[in-house]
C-alpha cells in the first residue's frame, strides 16, 4: 500500500471535506475543513490548478484566513491512499463523518493500513463499522488496526491473522486477531470502553466500562475457553483514551474480585496510541505469561522518524 498523498483530479465543490497537505507546515492545519468558496479565473483554458479556495475548520469552528491552491489540499479521507483502498472504489455511509477527523489521525490510520491487505485480510467489519457514522465505532476500528499493525510489524503478516474463527461451524465465533508462531497460539480479543468521563456518576463511580469488559469475558471468553486447545492463549486487549482514568477504574474492578477473570482470559493488554508504542501487559494464569515478552516487543519497535 502507498503513502503518498495526492490532490483530486477535480476542483472541489462546496461543502467537500479536505485537510491542507502543504509543503510549508506552517499552512496545513490539523482538523479537516468544508469548502465554503471557490475562487477561479473564468477562462475557459482554466485548469484545476488555477483553482484556490476559502475553508472553514472544524474544531476550531472559524472560517481560515488564507485561500489555499487546489495542490495543497487532499480530499478526507479519500485523499489518503491507503484509507481510499480500504474505502473501496464506492461511496460509502460514513466516509464523510470519517474525514472530518484531524489530519494527524488520519495519517496514523494511512500508516498501520500500510500491514493490510484489503484483497486478502477480512475488513468488511470494518466497512461496516464505518458505515454506522460513529466516532465510538470507528476509534474501535482504530484499536484493532494500531493492535495488529505493532504485532505485523514484530511478528510477520503470515503470523497474525483477523477474525479468527474458534470452531469450523457456520455459527462460529471469532476473535480479532490471532497470532501463531512455532510454540504459541495467541488469541486477542479488542474492546474499547466508553470514555471515563461519561461514566454514570462520573469517574469513580461508574459501571459502564467494567460492565463493557465484563460482557466480554463472559460472551466471548466463556465459549472460546471450550473451544481452543488447552495450550492456547486467550488475551483481553482494552483501548484507552483516557489512559490514567480508565485504567484505574479497571484495575479497581479486577480488584473487586467478583469472579476469577482467569477462568475466561489468560492476561489483558491495556494500550493507548498516545505514546511510541504504549502497551502494558498483566497475566492472570501461568500460560498468559508468556505473553509477557510478546507485548515487551511491540513496545520496543522503533518508530521512523
Amino acid at each position: 500500500m502507498s503513502s503518498k498523498f495526492e490532490p483530486a483530479d477535480e476542483p472541489y465543490d462546496t461543502g467537500d471535506v479536505v485537510h491542507i497537505h502543504a509543503p510549508d507546515p506552517e499552512y496545513e492545519h490539523r482538523f479537516g475543513c468544508e469548502v465554503i468558496e471557490i475562487h477561479c479565473d473564468s477562462k475557459p483554458t482554466a485548469t484545476v490548478e488555477d483553482h484556490s479556495y476559502t475553508l472553514y475548520a472544524y474544531g476550531v469552528e472559524c472560517e481560515l484566513d488564507s485561500k489555499y491552491p487546489h495542490k495543497h489540499l487532499i480530499p478526507s479521507p479519500r485523499g489518503y491512499p491507503n484509507i481510499n483502498d480500504l474505502l473501496g472504489e464506492t461511496p460509502i455511509n460514513g466516509e464523510e463523518f470519517f474525514g472530518k477527523f484531524r489530519r494527524p489521525d488520519l495519517q496514523l490510520i494511512n500508516k498501520y493500513l500500510t500491514l493490510v491487505d484489503v484483497e486478502s485480510d477480512p475488513t468488511l467489519d470494518w466497512l461496516n463499522e464505518i458505515r454506522k457514522g460513529d466516532v465510538d465505532r470507528i476509534n474501535s476500528v482504530f484499536a484493532e488496526l494500531y493492535l495488529l499493525y505493532y504485532l505485523r510489524e514484530v511478528y510477520g503478516t503470515e503470523q497474525v491473522s483477523m477474525n479468527a474463527a474458534l470452531s469450523d461451524g457456520s455459527d462460529s465465533k471469532d476473535f480479532d486477531l490471532r497470532l501463531t508462531t512455532d510454540d504459541q497460539d495467541i488469541w486477542i480479543e479488542v474492546t474499547k470502553p466508553d470514555h471515563a468521563s461519561v461514566l454514570e456518576g462520573g469517574f469513580g463511580m461508574g459501571t459502564r466500562t467494567t460492565n463493557s469488559i465484563d460482557r466480554k469475558l463472559k460472551n466471548k471468553f466463556g465459549p472460546a475457553r471450550d473451544a481452543v486447545n488447552d495450550d492456547a492463549v486467550l488475551v483481553l486487549a482494552v483501548y484507552q483514551e483516557e489512559q490514567i482514568t480508565q485504567s484505574l477504574e479497571i484495575k479497581r474492578w479486577f480488584e473487586e474480585d467478583y469472579y476469577d477473570v482467569g477462568d475466561f482470559s489468560d492476561g489483558w493488554i491495556t494500550f493507548t496510541y498516545i505514546g511510541d508504542p504504549d502497551f502494558e501487559y498483566h497475566a492472570f494464569t501461568e500460560n498468559g505469561a508468556c505473553c509477557n515478552d510478546v507485548v515487551k516487543a511491540l513496545t520496543e519497535v522503533e518508530e521512523p522518524r
